[in-house]
């Protein structure tokens, strides 16, 4: 004990110091720990599956849990009533896992700047949008960056936002995988449907690792964090709000019609994103597992604890540490993937996954199938169609058409099978066929 508590006294030092930027992730880390009195924490488990710590994928080793409840009384709420309780839940996700924006953030400025760019598809037209941030004092910040792909003779048309990965000299990742054939691309599947597509790159507004927290859009706001303050995830969704926002003022983009896509950890801010901003169409979450659309109670795949370890715990609030300490475990959570999920309703929603057996094992596929269904009582308020019945065959859709959609493909950890899928959903809850927005 007095080991650690000489190392949480240096770490104190560390995040005390204003000017130093040279520090780790595991530095961070440890800070936030002393700030915050969380003390050691539990690891989390392997992927690898040769390790003493191999995370469970038998489904007959998850055992029975007990999610907390959407609803608050022995009756579901009206409507009206869901919104005073949908706010309490709100609160809870920020203060356990999302966290809270700081009040600082109204006062920013954004700067836009927008200029051609090259190599768009045939017959489209891209542009390059930069918005840069200003504090309030004069400080400038990261940006939001985005190549926007408009289709032949746009106008007023839906729009696509995919959060992106920036790679060394403009490279992408080939989630195809091998050397097999690579996956539709998403431009041209975007553009194909007639929507805008927007190459959302969240990782240049807020890095993605915990030692260059103080760089970003969060340092701006305060530095260092406070116990309930934002990570990555919520960031990286504040700026797909802005991003939004200035799409709608262009004539060529249908404000109503703008939606989100992401993949993974991307999966995971698109649908904090989607949770917090009503105002997006729908939302293609892809894969997201801990931290999104899986419950985080079922002990398959990635564990809660992975989540708060130096190599995760930028995404989330400092708060989520405390279900990781000795006193308290992820059965203490008084939230779970099902309230984030239904913090959307009655908005459209699209959740994807691959199959355990090809590498989706780490997401919890049925872990987040069962997490859309403990959220469809949300949508059920609005006297909404639900889906019913056992969980679907992979490559089967009969829980496709729904306002809170499911569908499982017969690939592996990648995100393009679901696409056209999505782009059917988002026109039949978002598009003009669709009841009006509530």
């Amino acid at each position: 004990m007095g080991r650690w508590l000489a190392g949480a006294a240096a770490a104190l030092a560390v995040i005390a110091g204003a000017g130093a930027l040279a520090q780790t992730a595991n530095d961070i880390h440890a800070a936030e720990r002393a700030r915050f009195g969380f003390g050691e924490l539990r690891g989390g488990a392997s992927g690898n599956a040769d390790d003493p710590n191999a995370a469970n994928t038998d489904e007959s080793k998850v055992g029975a849990i007990s999610l907390p409840p959407l609803f608050d009384g022995p009756a579901p709420p009206t409507p009206e009533q869901w919104a005073v309780r949908r706010a309490a839940l709100e609160r809870l996700v920020e203060d356990n896992g999302a966290g809270r924006i700081p009040e600082a953030v109204s006062r920013f400025r954004i700067e836009w700047s927008k200029e051609a760019a090259e190599d768009a598809p045939a017959g489209a037209k891209a542009e390059h949008w930069t918005g840069r941030i200003v504090a309030p004092d004069g400080r400038t910040g990261p940006a939001i960056d985005a190549t926007v792909t408009f289709p032949a003779r746009a106008e007023n048309a839906p729009a696509f936002i995919e959060y992106t990965y920036v790679w060394p000299g403009g490279r992408a990742p080939n989630f195809g995988g091998g050397d097999g054939p690579r996956p539709p691309d998403s431009v041209q599947t975007a553009l194909s449907h007639g929507f805008a597509h927007v190459a959302y790159r969240p990782q240049l507004l807020q890095a993605d690792n915990g030692a260059e927290m103080q760089q970003g859009v969060i340092g701006l706001a305060r530095w260092p964090r406070e116990k309930t303050d934002w990570g990555a995830l919520r960031a990286w969704g504040w700026g797909a709000s802005q991003l939004r926002q200035e799409l709608a003022r262009d004539p060529r983009v249908n404000g109503e019609r703008i939606s989100l896509a992401g993949h993974s950890r991307f999966g995971k801010g698109v649908l904090v994103a989607a949770a917090f901003d009503p105002a997006f169409a729908d939302a293609d979450v892809s894969s997201s597992g801990a931290g999104g659309a899986k419950l985080m109670r079922r002990d398959f795949g990635e564990r809660w604890e992975n989540l708060t370890a130096p190599g995760e715990f930028h995404w989330f609030t400092p708060n989520a540490m405390a279900y990781s300490t000795p006193g308290k475990t992820v059965a203490d959570l008084p939230v779970d993937a099902h309230t984030l999920i239904a913090l959307r309703a009655p908005r459209p929603l699209f959740v994807t996954s691959g199959m355990a057996s090809k590498g989706d094992s780490w997401v919890d596929p049925r872990g987040m199938w069962l997490a859309v269904r403990a959220a469809q009582a949300a949508w059920g308020l609005f006297d909404d169609p639900t889906a019913s019945g056992p969980m679907p065959e992979p490559g089967t859709s009969a829980d496709a058409p729904y306002p809170l959609g499911w569908y499982q493909h017969t690939e592996g950890h990648v995100p393009w099978p679901g696409y056209d899928l999505f782009f059917e959903h988002e026109a039949r809850f978002a598009g003009p066929r669709a009841k009006p927005a509530r």
